[in-house]
């Protein structure tokens, strides 16, 4: 959901729009399976196409850049009558070791 906000009355609303998480998480298994860093370069993994079930504005890639899981989106919002959001998606492996927030304990 995406708020305008406002400092001397309540935020209002400018929309909502939302987005599959599943070619994205897919897409950090199957790297993590091939242990596909692509070196220096860009490795496209997953084509994500605009349809009923999200709100995107055009084709939208799954892309392993350096060894990092990433998602460029643009995102119409709903029930507005214009507004747009483009994002980049950074997948984080919380349950890896060479992650810095990996707990200590585990680690050793």
């Amino acid at each position: 959901e995406v708020m305008d906000k406002d400092r001397f009355k309540a935020d209002d609303k400018m929309g909502h729009a939302h987005l599959e998480l599943r070619p994205i998480i897919s897409a950090s298994r199957l790297c993590r399976v091939l242990h596909s860093s692509a070196g220096d370069g860009e490795t496209r993994m997953r084509k994500v196409v605009p349809g009923k079930d999200n709100c995107l504005v055009r084709d939208s890639f799954v892309c392993c850049v350096e060894g990092e899981i990433v998602q460029d989106v643009w995102l119409r919002l709903c029930d507005v009558e214009s507004g747009e959001l483009e994002l980049k998606l950074k997948w984080i492996d919380v349950s890896s070791p060479a992650n810095p927030s990996f707990p200590q304990s585990v680690q050793q």
